[in-house]
């Protein structure tokens, strides 16, 4: 199906709004399949907005005399603000392929914008990016941590690719004071690492906790969500930006849909595609639109590692 650049959806009014469930439905598996959701906690988002309360010290309790003054700690707290933003897309077809085929047709389209709002959303939380515009203006994002690990630059000898993600791990724990390590968003890429790291006695470390069909399983006992969009790829398109893994305390960052995901369709609006007119009553098309608003926060950036992809050294 095209991808629909500007629109000017001629009032798709309540009567041409797709049932409900269906956008229930797509909502429901953007959240199974986005790699940030399977790893962060979802937090109400309303859509003028929130403010999330970020603690900045911690109460300390000391050991005192008979007599003598409790020792007095301040909890400090700073605010962030999460500013929702909105994803949309439309795609059409004609009237006909959907007379010929309704039900596969609908599920093409059911399919299409699951996907297409869970690139649009994990590519906005991991990279500050969007698949159509690039870098979205004023928005903070997980890849910004400078705390970063070349895969691939430790010896087989002094550990290797184990050594790699453990300097990484080291990282977080040693810097960020709030939250423990939960787990890994990965590429799929580094299933193939993982499955090929052997030992000095060229024994696989890994073969007992990577599965090439596992969408989410282990990686050093720790939770880890596989998904192209870790290094900034997806479906039909997308740069390396040769990131192979984000790692860290996925409770640092705070997300959340507005209760505002709409799916509509109508024959009798007139599309812009990429400077092209289309109009569908005339021409007997019909087009369906997605919409999704969600906002998040990083509390601490310092809860993130990144390991980025590096030339392996030798032996």
């Amino acid at each position: 199906m095209p991808a629909v650049g500007a629109t000017t959806f001629a009032e798709a009014n309540s009567k041409n709004l797709v049932p409900k469930p269906m956008a229930q439905s797509i909502l429901k598996r953007v959240q199974e399949q986005s790699v940030v959701s399977r790893l962060s906690g979802q937090t109400p988002i309303p859509l003028e907005g929130a403010a999330i309360a970020v603690q900045t010290g911690h109460v300390q309790a000391g050991v005192v005399g008979e007599g003598q003054l409790k020792p007095i700690t301040k909890t400090d707290y700073t605010t962030k603000t999460i500013t929702p933003i909105k994803v949309a897309a439309v795609t059409y077809f004609s009237k006909e392929l959907r007379m010929k085929n309704p039900l596969g047709i609908l599920e093409n389209i059911a399919d299409d914008m699951t996907n297409a709002i869970t690139r649009a959303f994990d590519m906005a939380v991991l990279h500050g990016t969007n698949p159509v515009t690039g870098v979205i203006a004023g928005k903070e994002f997980v890849n910004q941590t400078t705390q970063r690990v070349e895969l691939g630059t430790t010896t087989k000898a002094n550990g290797g690719l184990t050594t790699d993600l453990v300097n990484g791990y080291n990282l977080v724990t040693e810097n960020y004071d709030f939250g423990e390590f939960s787990g890994f968003a990965a590429d799929p890429r580094l299933k193939q690492s993982l499955l090929t790291a052997t030992d000095l006695q060229g024994r696989p470390i890994y073969q007992d906790s990577v599965n090439l069909k596992d969408g989410f399983g282990s990686l050093l006992g720790l939770p880890v969500a596989y998904g192209k969009s870790v290094s900034g790829r997806y479906i039909g398109g997308g740069t390396d930006n040769k990131v192979r893994a984000l790692g860290g305390d996925w409770s640092a960052l705070k997300y959340g849909f507005a209760e505002q995901m709409t799916v509509s369709r109508t024959d009798q609006a007139t599309l812009n595609d990429n400077g092209t007119l289309v109009h569908l009553w005339q021409q007997n098309l019909e087009a369906y639109l997605v919409e999704a608003i969600f906002g998040w926060v990083i509390t601490d950036k310092n809860a993130f590692v990144a390991y980025d992809d590096a030339v392996p050294v030798a032996p």
